[in-house]
C-alpha cells in the first residue's frame, strides 16, 4: 500500500471513530497520526473535535493552533476554532474565525450553521434567520436540508414564531421522518388533545424503528409532553421517565461533588471577612434560584422595561469558578490572602470582559442564569450595586418541573434522577438558607405562587426592587420579543397563567421518593 492510499485509510478510521462517539480512540490514534504524518491538518481536526467532545476545550484549541500554522488559509481550522470557541463562550474571537472561515469558502456549509448558532447566542436572532435561510438555499444534499431547517425551526421557536418554527420541523420530518429533534421541537409549542393527534400517532409508530438512544431521547421526552397534555398520566410518565435513564446513564451525575461544593462555600464564608469592591457602570440584575422556578418569566417581566437589556442564562460566573476548579479545595488557598486582590477582582473583570464581547448597549442588564445562587455570595462583594432576586417555588413543582423536561446544558445533571433532584434541591435550600443569615437585605425573594396569583402586585414591588422607574410594558411579559432559548420558550409567550403551579399533583404517587428524601433530616 502507497502512502496516499495509507493516508486515506487512516483518515476514513478516525473520522469514523469520530463519527460513532469512540472519542478516546479517536484522540489516541490522531495523536499517533500526528507524530507520522505532521503535515495532515485532517488528523489535527478530528483530534481537536474529540477532545472538546470530552470537554478538553484548551488542549483542542492547542492542536488547532498547530494546524493554522501548518495552513493559515485553512477554513475547515478556522471553522473548528470559531466552533470550539463559541463552546468556550469566548464569542469575540469565535466570531472572528467564523467570519475568516466564510470570507475563505463563504457557502462552506458547516461555518454557516455554526456561525448561525453563534448569532443565536448573542439573541442575534434576525441575523441568524438570514444566515440559515441562506444555509438552506446552497445545500446539496438531504443532510444539509435537513440540518439547516432544524436551525431555522430552532431560531424561529427561540424568537417565539411557532407558526414558522412548525412549518420547518415538518419539513425536516418530510426528508426525515426519524429525525427526532424535529418531533421534540414540534411537541414544545403544539398542543395535543387526543390520542388520536396525527403527530402524536407518528411518534408512537416510530419508537420500534428507532434503536440510537440519542435519537430515542428527544422522542421520549416529546411523547411525555403530548400525553401530558391529553392527562394520560401514566404513559406521560412513562415516556418522561425513559428519556430520564439516557440522560442520567450519559451524564453521570455524582451529587457528592455538589454536596462537597456547598459545604466548602459555607465554611468559606463562615471563616472569612470579606470586604465588597467598588461598583462598576453596569448594574447587573442576577435572577437565581432552581431551574424551573420561575427565572425566566421573571427575566421577561424585568427586560420588559426601556432601560433593562435581558441577556437570558450568561454562563460566566459559573465558567470562572469552575476554571479555577472551585470543588477542588480551590477556595483553601483564598483564606489567608487578599481576596478583595486575588478573587473578587479577577471576578468582576472576567464577567465584564464577556458581557463586553454581547455588544450590549444598556447598562441594566439581566443574567438570569438558575445556578448562580450558589455565587451569591461573590455576587454581593463583586458586584456591589447589583440585584439579586431568588425564585422560589414549591419542592414537589420545581422538581417535578426539573424530571420532565430535558435540558441542553449539561450543568443540570441533577435533574434525570429524582433522588438526585430531592438532594440537590436540599442542598440548594441549605445554601440559600445560609446566604440568607449573610446577606437577607442585598436578596429579593419572589413566590412564584404568588407572582402567578397576584401578578400586578408582584410585579411592581419587583420593579421597585430593581430601582427602576414603573413601566406598563412589564405587565405584560407575553408580548416580550426578546428570544427565549430555555425549556420556558412556549410559556412565557402566554399571559402569566395560574394552571401549571399544582400540576405536579397529578403525578404525586410516583413522586413518593422525592417526599421521602425532602423530609429526611
Amino acid at each position: 500500500m502507497n502512502t496516499l492510499e495509507y493516508l486515506k485509510k487512516q483518515t476514513s478510521i478516525v473520522v469514523n471513530l469520530y463519527n460513532t462517539k469512540r472519542f478516546e480512540e479517536a484522540i489516541a490514534k490522531s495523536k499517533v497520526l500526528i507524530k507520522k504524518f505532521s503535515e495532515q491538518t485532517i488528523f489535527y481536526n478530528i483530534l481537536s473535535l474529540s477532545l472538546s467532545a470530552k470537554g478538553k476545550n484548551d488542549e483542542s484549541i492547542k492542536y488547532l493552533n498547530q494546524a493554522l500554522k501548518l495552513e493559515p488559509h485553512n477554513y475547515f481550522v478556522l471553522n473548528n476554532l470559531g466552533l470550539i470557541y463559541t463552546k468556550m463562550n469566548i464569542l469575540e474571537k469565535a466570531e472572528s474565525y467564523l467570519s475568516e472561515a466564510l470570507k475563505k469558502s463563504p457557502n462552506f456549509f458547516d461555518a454557516l450553521i455554526n456561525y448561525g448558532n453563534l448569532l443565536m447566542k448573542q439573541n442575534r436572532d434576525g441575523k441568524a434567520v438570514k444566515i440559515f435561510t441562506h444555509s438552506l438555499k446552497i445545500s446539496k444534499n438531504s443532510i444539509h436540508k435537513e440540518l439547516a431547517l432544524i436551525a431555522l425551526g430552532n431560531v424561529f421557536q427561540q424568537m417565539g414564531d411557532f407558526t414558522k418554527s412548525k412549518e420547518m420541523y415538518e419539513e425536516v420530518l418530510k426528508i426525515n421522518p426519524k429525525n427526532t429533534l424535529a418531533d421534540k421541537g414540534i411537541s414544545v409549542s403544539h398542543k395535543y388533545k387526543s390520542a388520536e393527534d396525527i403527530h402524536l400517532k407518528s411518534m408512537e409508530e416510530k419508537i420500534e424503528k428507532i434503536e440510537n438512544e440519542n435519537e430515542l431521547k428527544p422522542l421520549y421526552f416529546a411523547l411525555g409532553k403530548a400525553y401530558e397534555d391529553i392527562a394520560n398520566v401514566e404513559l406521560s410518565f412513562k415516556y418522561i421517565s425513559l428519556g430520564n435513564e439516557i440522560e442520567k446513564k450519559q451524564i453521570k451525575y455524582d451529587i457528592n461533588k455538589d454536596q462537597k461544593l456547598v459545604d466548602d462555600i459555607c465554611n468559606f464564608f463562615s471563616n472569612k471577612i470579606i470586604n465588597k469592591i467598588s461598583q462598576s457602570n453596569k448594574k447587573i440584575i442576577f435572577i437565581t434560584g432552581m431551574p424551573r422556578s420561575g427565572t425566566t418569566l421573571t427575566e421577561q417581566i424585568i427586560s420588559s422595561h426601556s432601560k433593562v437589556h435581558g441577556a437570558g442564562e450568561l454562563s460566566f460566573l459559573s465558567e470562572f469558578f469552575d476554571k479555577e476548579n472551585l470543588e477542588n479545595d480551590y477556595l483553601n488557598k483564598y483564606m489567608d490572602v487578599n481576596i478583595e486582590k486575588e478573587l473578587l477582582i479577577p471576578c468582576q473583570n472576567y464577567y465584564f470582559k464577556k458581557l463586553d464581547s454581547l455588544n450590549i448597549n444598556e447598562d441594566i442588564i439581566v443574567d438570569k442564569a438558575p445556578l448562580n445562587f450558589r455565587w451569591i455570595g461573590f455576587i454581593v462583594n463583586a458586584f456591589p450595586n447589583s440585584k439579586i432576586i431568588h425564585c422560589e417555588r414549591d419542592p414537589m413543582a420545581v422538581c417535578w418541573s426539573n424530571f420532565k423536561n430535558s435540558f441542553t446544558s449539561k450543568s443540570i445533571g441533577f435533574s434525570y434522577d429524582l433522588n438526585d433532584l430531592a438532594k440537590y434541591y436540599k442542598l440548594y435550600k441549605k445554601l440559600m438558607n445560609f446566604w440568607q443569615k449573610l446577606y437577607a437585605k442585598d436578596i429579593y425573594n419572589l413566590n412564584y405562587k404568588k407572582l402567578v396569583s397576584n401578578k400586578d402586585e408582584e410585579i411592581k414591588k419587583i420593579i421597585n426592587f430593581c430601582e427602576l422607574d414603573w413601566e406598563e410594558a412589564c405587565l405584560f411579559p407575553e408580548r416580550n420579543r426578546k428570544s427565549v432559548s430555555t425549556a420556558s420558550v412556549s410559556q412565557v409567550r402566554s399571559p402569566i397563567y395560574k394552571t401549571s403551579v399544582n400540576s405536579w399533583e397529578k403525578y404525586s404517587d410516583k413522586l413518593q421518593s422525592i417526599n421521602e428524601v425532602l423530609n429526611q433530616d
